[in-house]
């Protein structure tokens, strides 16, 4: 669903639902999911990984994308994100480039280092090295990318003889970027090469202040920021009123933060003593509040939760401050499928239809 000249608006697809619902339920649920965004008019949609849990059970992105690519060829896919430390790079690479085989649409492929510290214990992996394993799978993924051959040799990793991907990897739709939970990211992800993809910890002062540290680092690399492509993932919730939106927030949010306390297990990790994961012990703090349905009001404000009319405001200001493709989250832990296809078609109805085409060398605007 394309608002605007420059702004692709997309959705997360995730095996969730309903308590109770078994694994079979979500993955049918999450098909059926996938073919209402596609009838909606959303052009791409994204797709996660985690392991192990009942907190979104899809362990393998690209198994999930081929199959779905197959189904909805019309569909531009994404990750957010695939977690490169758990994965072989060279199979990784072949996976992507397999992918990029399969299918003519666009492949944003989000990467990230995962915060669950018992994935990493039962992959075998110190989660204290998961910045130095994500870059280095990163940089294997990169030479992968090229078609040429190349060998690597890194701390953690290396490729001792040079091999060449195949099949040849097709790189004119594809899209990687690195997750960034905060400002201090950027830098990190800007050096390496990756435009950020975000998600809403944090007001909106903070994401502006993570997308502009990003630019900056990126000239101060030599990047070519022109027509980058900067993803950001949203709660939605569009209802009648904004009382409406918000008591519905309250009812079916607090069962989201609460999965993930259950599944990240902050209490059992000790987040100062692991590197690059100091500012997770803040972020989970707040999440742990937001388990109790009183302080998810507060949530709601950097959130796309409200009226139609205040979820065009809301998204406009996040286009304002830079960020081109909106990546709307419905369907989280304990919402009924009924209810979240309830909140992408009023999106799709009420919201969407408002954005127009900027003239040449304005901002996007938004009507009404």
């Amino acid at each position: 669903m394309a608002a605007g000249r420059n702004v692709e608006i997309g959705c997360v697809l995730a095996a969730a639902g309903a308590p109770g619902a078994s694994d079979h339920e979500l993955y049918q649920d999450m098909v059926a999911d996938c073919s209402l965004f596609r009838e909606l008019g959303f052009g791409t949609v994204w797709v996660l990984e985690h392991h192990f849990s009942d907190y979104f059970p899809a362990p393998d992105p690209a198994v999930q994308i081929s199959h779905l690519a197959g189904r909805f060829p019309e569909l531009g896919f994404g990750t957010c994100v695939v977690v490169t430390p758990w994965h072989n790079p060279l199979r990784l690479a072949g996976q992507i480039a397999m992918l990029t085989q399969l299918t003519d649409r666009p492949l944003h492929l989000g990467l990230g280092r995962g915060t669950a510290k018992f994935e990493y214990d039962a992959f075998g992996l110190d989660m204290a090295q998961a910045r130095d394993r994500f870059r280095e799978t990163w940089e294997i993924v990169r030479l992968g990318m090229t078609g040429e051959p190349f060998s690597y040799a890194g701390r953690y990793l290396s490729v001792p003889e040079k091999i060449r991907i195949r099949p040849a990897p097709r790189t004119g739709n594809l899209h990687f970027y690195g997750a960034i939970g905060s400002p201090d990211s950027a830098a990190i992800m800007a050096a390496l090469g990756l435009p950020p993809i975000c998600n809403t910890i944090g007001d909106l002062d903070q994401q502006a202040k993570t997308l502009q540290t990003w630019v900056q680092a990126a000239a101060a690399e030599g990047l070519d920021t022109s027509g980058a492509t900067y993803p950001i993932m949203i709660d939605c919730i569009v209802a009648d009123t904004d009382d409406e939106a918000v008591r519905e927030a309250c009812r079916y949010k607090p069962l989201f933060m609460q999965a993930q306390i259950d599944h990240y297990a902050p209490h059992a990790t000790n987040w100062a003593g692991t590197p690059g994961y100091e500012a997770w012990q803040r972020i989970f703090a707040g999440m742990e509040q937001r388990t109790r349905p009183e302080n998810i009001v507060p949530w709601c404000e950097w959130q796309l939760i409200g009226s139609a009319q205040t979820v065009r405001r809301k998204l406009q200001r996040y286009l304002d401050i830079g960020f081109n493709h909106v990546i709307l989250h419905f369907s989280t832990p304990g919402i009924p499928a009924d209810v979240r296809r309830g909140w992408a078609a009023r999106f799709a109805a009420d919201v969407a239809p408002h954005f127009r085409p900027p003239p040449a060398g304005e901002a996007l605007v938004a009507d009404g």
